[in-house]
C-alpha cells in the first residue's frame, strides 16, 4: 500500500489512468484564483475538471464557499466542463455535501487505510476512470471459454454445453438446440404416458 497522503494517492491513481493530468494550483477562472489541494484536467476528449480538497486541513465552510465561487466563475465564463470535487479526509456533514452537490459532482472518499486502502480508493474513483475492456485478441482466442466462465452457478450444465457447442454454427443452430432441450421433458412425459397406456382390446 502507498505511504503517500490521501491527496497524493488520488492524484497518482487519476494520472496513472492517462485520463487526467495535474495542473498547478491555484487555477484562475475569469481572473479569479482558486486554491485547492490538487487540480486535474481531463486529457484528450475528456473535458472533466477535478478538484481535490483535503478536509483535514480545510474548514468546511471555506470549502463550501470555494466550490460555490468556482461554480459561479465557470458560469460567468461559459465553461461547460463537468466539475468533480473529491473530498479526502473526514466526511463533511450531509448539509455540506448537499450544498456542494448542487454545484458539482462530489466524491467523499474519506481516508482509506490498511491493506485494502488503495483498492477502496480505486473503487471510489472508478466513476472518473476509463473502462478497461478486454482486448479483441483475447476475446477472439477463447470467446466460448470466456462465456462459460462468466455463467452464474445453477445453470444446467447439459443445456449450457449444448448451446455453446452449437454457437459456432450460428443463431439457428443455437435456437434449435435450445428448443430441443426445452421440449425434452415434454417428449419424455409423452413417452411415459404412452408406455403406461393399456393396449386396445382386439
Amino acid at each position: 500500500m502507498s505511504t503517500d497522503g490521501p491527496v497524493d494517492r488520488i492524484v497518482s491513481i487519476l494520472e496513472a489512468s492517462k485520463a487526467f493530468r495535474r495542473v498547478n494550483s491555484p487555477i484562475t477562472i475569469g481572473n479569479v484564483p482558486f486554491e485547492f489541494a490538487a487540480v486535474l484536467l481531463g486529457t484528450g476528449k475528456n473535458p472533466d475538471l477535478v478538484v481535490v480538497i483535503d478536509t483535514i486541513n480545510e474548514d468546511v465552510q471555506r470549502t463550501r464557499q470555494k466550490i460555490g465561487g468556482l461554480g459561479r466563475a465557470m458560469d460567468v465564463v461559459g465553461s461547460r466542463r463537468p466539475v468533480t470535487a473529491i473530498l479526502a479526509g473526514p466526511r463533511p456533514d450531509e448539509a455540506t455535501l448537499e450544498s456542494i452537490g448542487r454545484v458539482c459532482r462530489v466524491l467523499p472518499v474519506g481516508t482509506p487505510t490498511g491493506t485494502t486502502g488503495d483498492r477502496l480508493l480505486q473503487d471510489w474513483l472508478s466513476v472518473l476512470l476509463p473502462l478497461e475492456l478486454p482486448s479483441q485478441t483475447s476475446l477472439a482466442a477463447d470467446s466460448v471459454g470466456e462465456v462459460r466462465r462468466q455463467m452464474p452457478d445453477g445453470i444446467d450444465p447439459e443445456l449450457l454445453n449444448a448451446i455453446l457447442d452449437a454457437a459456432p454454427r450460428g443463431t439457428q443452430a443455437v435456437q434449435a438446440e435450445l428448443k430441443r432441450h426445452l421440449s425434452k421433458p415434454l417428449t419424455q412425459a409423452d413417452e411415459q404416458l404412452e408406455a403406461k397406456r393399456p393396449e386396445a382390446s382386439e
